[in-house]
């Protein structure tokens, strides 16, 4: 009987035991929480489809759904276009230079932040940033027409990736157009819309300088 409740305690001590030195992992806000889908139309007629993907680039993702629901994108230019690679848009100048007036942190490995593993795949939407200022991104957006992980991994965030052929089509046409020297379409195409169905939540995202905080997602209807 000795024997058995010594076994037992040394049982019990061996469990306790494991469980000492692990960190507790802080739950994730959005694993009950659907992705977002953007449909961004175009004045060609186009329309793609682009699921956002909060566990990648959470920030990233609720500032582009504040911007597009806003109607901060409506109007705007597809300006930059490298063919076969991407097409560039969401600069209110159309020239590269301009944003929403403030900055979000860049969601990538090179900036610190290793929650995001979405590769630079064809169809992926992806953030522009300034040159060696990883935390500068705003409004500007890219599209992925052909897949290069090695040039764009862990240096810009992708947050989303167009969701069916019709949409990679129209992607395809968009690389497709004639351009001069400087990447620029010779025949303009604009954003008619782009809107993003949250699925009854609201999605509250941090500037640069502001204090910041976990975002909570918060259904709309509560």
């Amino acid at each position: 009987m000795k024997r058995l409740l010594a076994a037992l305690a040394a049982l019990l001590l061996l469990l306790s035991l494991t469980g000492c030195g692990r960190e507790e992992e802080e739950p994730d806000p959005y694993a009950d929480v659907p992705n977002p889908v953007a449909t961004i139309t175009l004045s060609n007629g186009g329309e793609m489809r682009a699921e956002l993907y909060l566990s990648q680039a959470p920030n990233t993702v609720a500032n582009f759904i504040s911007l597009a629901n806003s109607g901060f994108y409506d109007g705007l230019e597809i300006f930059r276009v490298v063919p076969g690679v991407f097409v560039q848009t969401g600069d209110p100048l159309n020239d590269g230079t301009g944003g929403p007036g403030y900055a979000i942190r860049g969601e990538f490995s090179e900036n610190g932040y290793e929650g995001n593993t979405l590769s630079h795949t064809r169809g992926v939407l992806s953030m522009c940033h300034r040159l060696n200022e990883p935390d500068s991104a705003g409004s500007q957006f890219f599209i992925m027409q052909g897949s290069f992980p090695t040039d764009y991994d862990g240096q810009y965030a992708a947050f989303g990736k167009l969701m069916d052929d019709e949409s990679l089509s129209v992607l395809d046409a968009l690389g497709g157009v004639a351009v001069d020297a400087n990447n620029r379409p010779l025949v303009v195409t604009k954003i008619d819309t782009i809107r993003v169905d949250t699925h009854g939540y609201s999605f509250p995202f941090v500037k640069v300088g502001e204090e910041e905080e976990t975002a909570q997602p918060t259904p709309q209807n509560t």
